[in-house]
């Protein structure tokens, strides 16, 4: 019981950085849930919330998403998230930490010095198969798709209505790999899971209220402030495990 009361906090404050940004759920999530239960099944935990939010997602949000942009991110994400997935089951958590911090911390480097990413076929792909990756890994997937959609200066509601079935997307490729290439997957689960969707639910909803007051330089900045804080805590986290 007490862990479900822990998961669930963590759950609500995820979930509004949700709401507010279009990502950040498991960003946040993951490594909350990593300190009551073992990292992968926090990462499953992460998913399986992910992907319980979906329809709703997918009803508020399917008119304004960017669906040729989405399209190539989901095609190199199909490819090289059950990789990810593949790892997750064999790196030592530390080292998956800490790698995640560095690609992240690159992405912000890169939107930081305001680097424009072109339309075409080769970024979107490269970002989606990137985000896959992370996905599979980590339960991780947005700091490339981020880097992608804000690189692009396009405009803030196409580019959190994107983020968000994007990540539904990756959430259910990465979840079938773990299902078929291991046996992580188990009945309780989707049980804790349940017990935290109202907490998602709640946090999604007052994130998107706040989001709905964001203009599009502030919603940036807000944007930018979650990949950075969240890579300093997963690198934190990953240091102090391998010293």
């Amino acid at each position: 019981m007490e862990n479900i009361i822990v998961l669930s906090a963590a759950t609500l404050a995820a979930g509004f950085l949700r709401g507010v940004t279009g990502f950040g759920f498991a960003l946040a999530a993951v490594p909350l849930y990593s300190l009551s239960v073992p990292p992968i099944e926090a990462v499953i935990l992460a998913q399986m919330l992910q992907i319980a939010a979906a329809p709703t997602d997918i009803i508020q949000n399917h008119k304004i998403i960017d669906r040729k942009a989405l399209r190539l991110l989901c095609i190199g994400a199909l490819v090289f998230t059950p990789v990810g997935a593949y790892f997750a089951t064999r790196l030592p958590p530390d080292i998956m930490r800490l790698a995640i911090a560095v690609v992240v911390l690159l992405g912000l480097a890169a939107l930081m010095a305001k680097v424009n990413i072109r339309d075409g076929k080769g970024p979107a792909v490269t970002a989606g198969a990137f985000a896959g990756l992370l996905g599979g890994l980590a339960a991780m997937p947005g700091p490339p798709a981020v880097a992608y959609f804000l690189g692009r200066a396009g405009d803030k509601r196409t580019s959190r209505a994107s983020l968000l079935l994007f990540f539904a997307f990756t959430a259910i490729i990465a979840l079938l790999s773990l299902a078929i290439g291991s046996d992580v997957l188990h009945w309780g689960m989707l049980l804790v899971a349940a017990s935290c969707y109202p907490a998602l639910l709640i946090g999604n909803w007052a994130g998107t209220q706040l989001f709905k007051r964001l203009g599009d330089g502030h919603y940036r900045i807000a944007a930018l402030g979650v990949l950075f804080i969240s890579a300093v805590l997963t690198g934190v986290k990953g240091l102090s495990g391998l010293i």
